[in-house]
């Protein structure tokens, strides 16, 4: 008898907290749900260009010729920026920028140490050799310089600090301290008015910590196949679409986060080997091709973020080139031509 009188008040419980938790993912999805307007742009990487033997300029001129992005979001590499302590050399991105200014592109600068590409940590070799305290002083110290360099491009509309700060990916290239990151978002506060934007992984990221740093803008990561390396094989991430709402829901509840929007959308293969010249082109097209790019849109259409940048412009192009196999960036021009 006891067992009964017990189990039904397991039971009301259970079924109470299974509705309480409904009621609460049903009004996060409300919050965070899919717009229908959507602005489709691109990640683009000099030094992934430079991997594939492109002119980096060169070729950002000729992908903005060829697809007519809206918005692109392009890192500035600080190995690149301060290659020599105080010596600082603009001219690469600078030259990226000036192409988006002429063609009245919108434009991401991401700036920090943690930047998108591998190895993931971007600092110069000089950085490594000095205490933790001077190393804070030195990324502040490029922040402030760089911000400084470089607002006079009218393309720019928003600054990306740092890349999944929170995310411990990469080798040598631990997460960032949460201290620094909100002084290195308060530094760009400071000297330009544009709004910040911080970055979480899609996949295994809450967001809520990268959200409360103080940034307008939260972007997201989305893949759907990636290589474990511990795992030693390819996993798919099998999220529910709607999963990606339900977070944007909660970080626009709780934090001053305004927006969520898709930073990288995987359109290139994830291979065991960085450098996909190691790699046959017959296994890169097994696990991205044209038909798993239409795939990773229409679920990326479905999340519904008001922005997404496709992560892998400059392998379209390398495959046209190298092996004559323009499958993926025809499939792209058609899809950017309908935007």
């Amino acid at each position: 008898m006891l067992f009964k009188i017990w189990l039904k008040k397991f039971v009301r419980i259970f079924i109470i907290f299974c509705l309480t938790c409904i009621v609460i993912g049903l009004a996060l999805f409300g919050i965070g749900r899919p717009q229908k307007q959507i602005i489709w742009g691109l990640t683009f990487s000099s030094i992934r260009a430079e991997e594939l033997g492109y002119d980096p300029q060169v070729l950002l001129a000729t992908i903005l010729t060829d697809l007519h992005p809206k918005k692109v979001r392009i890192p500035a590499y600080w190995s690149e920026l301060e290659p020599q302590q105080d010596q600082f050399d603009f001219s690469k991105i600078e030259n990226l920028l000036t192409e988006t200014d002429e063609r009245g592109t919108d434009v991401i600068v991401v700036l920090g140490k943690k930047q998108p590409r591998w190895p993931e940590c971007h600092q110069p070799d000089w950085f490594n050799s000095l205490q933790p305290n001077e190393q804070n002083s030195a990324i502040l110290s490029m922040l402030e310089k760089s911000v400084t360099q470089l607002t006079h491009h009218q393309s720019i509309t928003a600054w990306q600090i740092e890349n999944e700060q929170f995310f411990e990916y990469g080798p040598n290239c631990p997460k960032t301290d949460s201290k620094l990151y909100k002084q290195e978002l308060n530094t760009v506060a400071q000297l330009d008015s544009r709004p910040l934007i911080t970055t979480d992984s899609g996949e295994k990221g809450l967001w809520l910590k990268s959200a409360w740093s103080g940034a307008e803008i939260l972007g997201s990561t989305m893949y759907r196949e990636v290589y474990h390396d511990k795992k030693e094989k390819y996993i798919t991430y099998e999220l529910p679409w709607w999963t990606y709402n339900i977070k944007a829901g909660l970080i626009k509840l709780f934090t001053n986060t305004d927006e969520v929007i898709g930073v990288e959308l995987q359109a290139e293969p994830w291979l065991i080997i960085a450098n996909p010249k190691a790699t046959s082109p017959e296994e890169q097209l097994t696990h991205m091709n044209p038909d798993v790019f239409k795939n990773n849109i229409a679920y990326a259409a479905k999340v519904g973020f008001p922005e997404n940048y496709l992560w892998g412009v400059e392998w379209w192009y390398w495959m046209a080139r190298e092996h004559n196999d323009s499958s993926m960036l025809n499939e792209a021009k058609t899809f950017f031509n309908k935007q």
